[in-house]
């Protein structure tokens, strides 16, 4: 890994900014957060410049404030408790909703969780045990619905595969 310079040339007014360590400050609809975090500081105009691992670790920040304003998860306590009732990312969007990628959006911070759904997994954090209940209800579900086993069900919805789909359309046009 490359070192990065002790000092850089300002992108904003064409100062000298030096690495350090300094506490920021990150924003949220008038909420604030501080995060220590290294980059190249500008004396002159009060800019930052961040790369990598600080970059990230202020997005997080930015994250976790984000989530507590609007009293939802932050994207650490969603991967948190998925991994504490073992599950992997796929399939907690499909027991609990959202689909096959929702939860590796979730812990990304790529998607906010919404309020029912961080309901759910607050009252799964608080009896982990639940969750079999819901994996029952799941494989019953699919084995009620007629037609199911041509497409995989997600939350309320079927989705049928392509080549089913084709056949269906093919017989329609048979007219049986």
């Amino acid at each position: 890994m490359a070192k990065r310079p002790k000092t850089i040339q300002c992108p904003e007014c064409g100062g000298t900014a030096a690495l350090e360590t300094r506490t920021d400050v990150v924003e949220y609809k008038g909420h604030k957060a501080p995060v220590r975090v290294a980059g190249h500081w500008c004396p002159k105009c009060g800019e930052a410049v961040f790369e990598g691992d600080a970059l990230e670790k202020r997005e997080r920040a930015f994250l976790e404030l984000r989530a507590k304003v609007e009293g939802v998860l932050s994207p650490r306590h969603v991967a948190t408790i998925r991994e504490r009732l073992k599950l992997s990312q796929r399939r907690a969007g499909e027991l609990l909703g959202g689909g096959p990628r929702a939860f590796q959006k979730y812990e990304s911070g790529g998607q906010q969780v919404s309020v029912p759904m961080a309901n759910l997994l607050r009252l799964l954090e608080k009896d982990p045990r639940r969750i079999g209940e819901i994996s029952q209800g799941t494989a019953a579900s699919r084995k009620a619905r007629p037609g199911a086993s041509a497409g995989a069900i997600q939350g309320s919805r079927v989705v049928v595969r392509r080549t089913t789909a084709a056949r269906l359309r093919s017989s329609r046009r048979r007219g049986r």
